[in-house]
């Protein structure tokens, strides 16, 4: 997944721009995108707490901060991932876990909180009922 948005990103640029591992460089060696982000963790207030919501994963924390709620949801991804690596064979057969494979594989990579963070795009929103 994480190599066909790349793929089609790096397609889209002009031929002035090259890639040099995980970033897209101009040909002046000046780092234009790094890391793409591969989620979306939605950070939603709702009567008082904020909902982290990641839903390429199905993953949703609750907490009385959004900063919270988003170091939250990245200890949970962190730890979804162990678990997925943990029982693989189990995750990989079920028809609604099976698509995660790509999203755990980048988040197993990741060295650190950080590294796991720049793989999320973060946005806000508000709950329409």
């Amino acid at each position: 997944m994480l190599g066909k948005i790349k793929t089609q990103l790096l397609k889209s640029l002009p031929h002035s721009y090259l890639r040099k591992r995980n970033d897209i460089m101009s040909k002046n060696n000046t780092t234009i995108i790094t890391n793409v982000a591969l989620m979306t963790v939605f950070i939603v207030k709702d009567n008082g707490s904020y909902m982290a919501k990641c839903p390429e994963l199905d993953l949703v924390t609750e907490m009385d901060t959004k900063e919270d709620a988003l170091k939250a949801m990245v200890e949970m991804i962190m730890e979804y991932a162990e678990d997925y690596k943990a029982q693989e064979d189990m995750y990989i057969h079920s028809p609604n876990r099976s698509h995660h494979k790509p999203y755990v594989d980048a988040v197993m990579n990741c060295h650190d909180e950080w590294e796991i963070m720049e793989l999320l795009e973060v946005r806000y929103a508000h709950i329409h009922l």
